[in-house]
């Protein structure tokens, strides 16, 4: 006999005043109810309820059997809608890797709204550039630039951002502003080395016009290149060079103007794409599920923040990015 059941079927007879409406109560049959009510009554060794003209009513052991079970069986309903509230209300820590300056320039700025949406949910942010280094399996979700093979993760691709040439308008007045993308061979450059430790000193602009598609390929030098981006905006920030870089990242700088940007009738290709990368078995929890919610938004707002005309996808890597070299402009004397 399922005991607790039986208790429940005998305080909804006691309620509604017939085994009949215990049973359209509990939404199962008049048998159900009239077995486990019996069963129940044979364990006790006492009547609970005694026919009449009027119904179904309580014996004296009945009623006071009644008394001692309807506070209880009340507290357990309570527990029980309390935990399905806390299933519903994601909590807990939950481990965010991420390559460091898109974490800081486009999730963390609208994080506070997201906490205050949930506030019982702890973040914990890792800076990961790569998805096979030693500390991205200590994350439970990814957020990476670049081309990655999911391998054992589940792969989300996000909007594309599109990027910029970008320097201080002191350092355009200084040595003057492109007007096309070769002139940025007179410029110094400021280059990002990227995760699997190429140089991507190749920056690629397309124009479309009346005689069709001009694309400009551009070896661009400089005396500073670096596998972290604060390092380059950092010096492109006190008028030390030009950089390559998202608008999204650049937005409060570029609104400011301290950074200006240049070749703004040129498409800058080859951005690189943006995914979301979790533990298959934490698909399902709601912390990662709000969470990955909340990031692809932001991502998708953070993109519309410019005509992103380029296309970029994980599987859809550039010429340059196949081989071993360690600059993508050595794909030029190759292809």
């Amino acid at each position: 006999m399922d005991k607790l059941k039986a208790i429940q079927y005998f305080l909804a007879a006691a309620q509604n005043g017939s085994l009949s409406a215990a049973a359209r109560h509990e939404g199962v049959t008049l048998q159900a109810v009239a077995k486990l009510v019996s069963a129940l009554e044979s364990e006790l060794g006492a009547k609970l309820f005694q026919r009449g003209s009027r119904g179904l009513q309580l014996t004296a052991d009945g009623a006071q059997y009644a008394e001692a079970c309807a506070p209880l069986l009340a507290q357990l309903q309570a527990a029980d809608e309390g935990l399905r509230q806390a299933r519903q209300r994601p909590q807990g820590p939950l481990v965010v890797g991420g390559t460091p300056f898109l974490i800081q320039h486009c999730i963390v700025p609208a994080l506070p709204s997201f906490h205050a949406s949930y506030p019982d949910l702890t973040l914990d942010l890792r800076a990961v550039l790569h998805l096979d280094e030693a500390g991205a399996k200590d994350c439970d979700l990814l957020m990476l630039h670049g081309w990655f093979e999911a391998g054992s993760w589940v792969r989300r691709e996000l909007p594309v951002m599109a990027q910029v040439t970008v320097a201080t308008p002191e350092y355009w007045k200084r040595c003057g502003i492109p007007r096309r993308p070769r002139d940025l061979t007179e410029h110094n450059c400021l280059s990002y080395r990227n995760p699997y430790g190429k140089l991507l000193d190749l920056w690629r602009y397309r124009q479309s016009g009346p005689q069709g598609e001009v694309v400009e390929e551009v070896v661009v030098k400089g005396w500073l290149n670096s596998n972290h981006r604060d390092n380059l905006l950092a010096l492109a920030l006190d008028h030390g060079g030009v950089m390559r870089i998202a608008y999204a990242t650049a937005q409060a700088d570029l609104a400011s103007g301290r950074l200006a940007p240049a070749l703004l009738d040129w498409e800058m290709m080859d951005p690189p794409p943006l995914a979301m990368y979790f533990r298959p078995e934490l698909r399902r929890t709601l912390r990662l599920r709000v969470f990955a919610d909340f990031a692809t938004a932001r991502c998708a707002e953070l993109a519309r923040l410019t005509d992103a005309k380029a296309q970029a996808s994980v599987d859809d890597r550039p010429a340059w990015h196949h081989g071993n070299s360690r600059r993508a402009s050595s794909w030029l004397t190759h292809r």
